[in-house]
């Protein structure tokens, strides 16, 4: 590109990565407000995180919009195409936390219907795995970094683990149990709500990843390696 056409270009990208960052903050925050309103049993935060996905959705159909305009005004090739391409994908999945941070929410105001039960402080960390991934993904990608990217992709597993056991702890108590099973049913469902979170998150270092060496890593496992664990 010439110059000048280069300076407003990185300006339009500068203004589509902004609306990303505004977009991972509501996601973040309602993401937190949601999960407040869970442990904290206060419907308010709970109504409040699903009034803001509307937010969430209209600030990703405006980067995708935008991205749009900037690939037909300046056809850029190379690390700009897959940038501006990488920046739609992150919005996107940043639009699906919101909603799974709505989804959560939903449950919340179920089970705060509910009589407290001592289990639903389980969720804790497992939601303190899911923020930290989150952060860490939202920070590789910010930073344009694709070995921290690289390196936030690989604490999905960790996240996989934590929401496995809690869903196997619940459903022990819930076989011991002769009384209402609903609360935990609905704690099960926030818990996989959160492990999607975190899914959407390794979608986002791989994304950062994408866009800063060219390089798919979906499908790179080397199977190979799969083959030997498994015998």
């Amino acid at each position: 590109m010439h110059d000048h056409i280069l300076s407003t270009f990185n300006h339009s990208l500068d203004r589509l990565r902004q609306d990303v960052l505004a977009m991972a903050s509501m996601a973040r925050k309602n993401l937190a407000s949601a999960m407040r309103g869970l442990l904290e049993r206060d419907t308010d935060l709970c109504n409040s995180a699903i009034a803001a996905d509307q937010d969430v959705n209209e600030l990703e159909k405006a980067v995708d919009k935008h991205g749009m305009q900037i690939l037909v005004k300046y056809q850029p090739t190379a690390h700009d195409l897959r940038q501006v391409m990488g920046t739609i994908r992150v919005a996107n999945n940043l639009e699906r936390i919101a909603d799974q941070a709505s989804s959560i929410a939903k449950r919340a105001r179920l089970i705060n219907n509910l009589p407290e039960f001592s289990e639903i402080k389980l969720i804790q960390p497992v939601y303190s795995l899911c923020d930290h991934n989150l952060d860490a993904s939202i920070q590789a990608f910010l930073n344009a970094d694709p070995e921290a990217a690289a390196a936030a992709r690989l604490l999905d597993k960790q996240l996989d683990a934590a929401e496995k056991d809690l869903d196997r702890e619940l459903i022990s108590v819930m076989e011991s149990h002769h009384s209402s099973l609903e609360g935990y049913i609905h704690l099960i469902f926030v818990a996989r709500f959160l492990e999607r979170v975190g899914d959407h998150a390794k979608n986002i270092c791989e994304d950062t990843i994408f866009i800063e060496r060219a390089e798919d890593v979906r499908f790179s496992k080397d199977k190979r390696t799969e083959i030997s664990a498994a015998v």
